[in-house]
């Protein structure tokens, strides 16, 4: 039981690193914020979003910021996606058919980008929800920064089931490096959060834009590597209510295909010293109902007595993280072990997936991930 004290420790001690801390936007003077930016022109790609486009259009006719022009990219849609994109007067682009060698969104994009006018460009995922002075909040990081602006929005949990996506949304904050603490190597980031970025036309231009990562399923990841490339900083921050989103609402089908597609291919661009601290934090709260349920079978109850402590701190610290990256319930955090089982399958579908060449079906369309 030595061993598993340790990997308790090391597990806490791993936890401390990855989320020291929760990088917010901060609040500003939206109105200051908009006079004082170029042109923003919000591209949205969109393939059968005609619930989410709708609030988010909505969102959008409500902010307190200036917005030169929003363009909405119809990729495709069988669905009612371009009429709502018509009725709340955004300047629609019915996207070309997609060449070979193009993922879906990253073909979506590009052309967005090349029909906009804007000094400034806002990439959003039509599930992204905006407060009104959710655009203001982008716009003064990006002026107090000098930098890309990248968002993880706060994840806004309607459904039990949502409430699955706890540890990816977890290791999409930790294994990005956002929360290590500062002065940290790795706190750069090592890839940008593909909802949410916000980018200068010079910037973008320089690193090839979407056609230079036309071919990545983790798009955001491959992004932020070219942008390493060219010594071109960008911060990440966390959402709040502010700049939020639902993340796969269509159900559990495209909740677990959604997080199939990314979870192999994330694996391979994390640092080796990222690895090191999601493999303890993994272990470590896996450990603790993992031994408490042996001991409680060996009836060791004084370790018994030790491991429910032990998982009882776990829930704990779930509780401390989860609450800054999403609206997930205690209640479920205490059943966490059925959360992260969840995960661990899902991984392993993922990793299958890649190692076998096999597809993952994301809105109706086939995407193989590279070897």
């Amino acid at each position: 039981m030595i061993l598993v004290t340790a990997t308790l420790l090391l597990g806490l001690v791993a936890s401390w690193l990855l989320f020291n801390r929760f990088p917010g936007l901060e609040q500003g003077d939206t109105q200051e914020s908009g006079n004082q930016n170029p042109q923003l022109s919000i591209i949205i790609p969109a393939r059968n979003e005609e619930k989410n486009l709708a609030l988010l259009l909505a969102d959008l006719k409500n902010q307190t910021c200036a917005i030169h022009e929003i363009i909405c990219v119809d990729d495709g849609s069988t669905d009612y996606t371009a009429s709502i994109a018509r009725d709340y007067r955004a300047t629609l682009i019915t996207a070309a058919p997609k060449p070979d060698g193009w993922l879906g969104k990253a073909w979506a994009c590009h052309q967005g980008w090349e029909a906009a006018s804007g000094e400034l460009l806002l990439f959003l995922d039509a599930d992204v929800r905006l407060r009104p002075n959710g655009l203001g909040k982008l716009l003064r990081a990006r002026q107090k920064t000098g930098m890309l602006v990248s968002v993880m929005p706060y994840h806004r949990i309607l459904k039990s089931w949502e409430a699955l996506s706890l540890f990816f949304n977890c290791l999409q904050m930790g294994a990005n490096g956002l929360g290590l603490p500062p002065g940290f190597k790795s706190s750069g980031g090592i890839g940008l959060y593909g909802p949410v970025i916000l980018i200068d036309r010079c910037d973008y231009q320089a690193v090839g834009g979407y056609a230079a990562i036309k071919t990545s399923i983790v798009d955001d990841v491959a992004l932020g590597e070219k942008l390493k490339e060219k010594d071109i900083p960008f911060a990440l921050f966390l959402g709040d209510q502010d700049v939020a989103y639902r993340m796969y609402g269509g159900g559990l089908g495209d909740l677990i295909d959604g997080w199939t597609k990314n979870q192999a291919a994330g694996v391979a661009n994390t640092p080796l010293f990222l690895i090191v601290l999601v493999f303890f934090w993994i272990t470590a709260v896996a450990s603790a109902p993992l031994y408490l349920v042996l001991n409680l079978v060996w009836q060791q109850w004084l370790w018994s007595t030790i491991m429910a402590a032990c998982y009882g701190i776990w829930v704990l610290e779930l509780t401390r993280i989860a609450r800054q990256i999403g609206s997930f319930s205690v209640i479920g955090i205490a059943c966490y072990p059925l959360l992260l089982l969840f995960y661990l399958v899902i991984f392993l579908r993922s990793l299958v997936k890649k190692i076998m060449g096999r597809p993952v079906i994301w809105k109706d369309r086939e995407i193989r991930q590279q070897k």
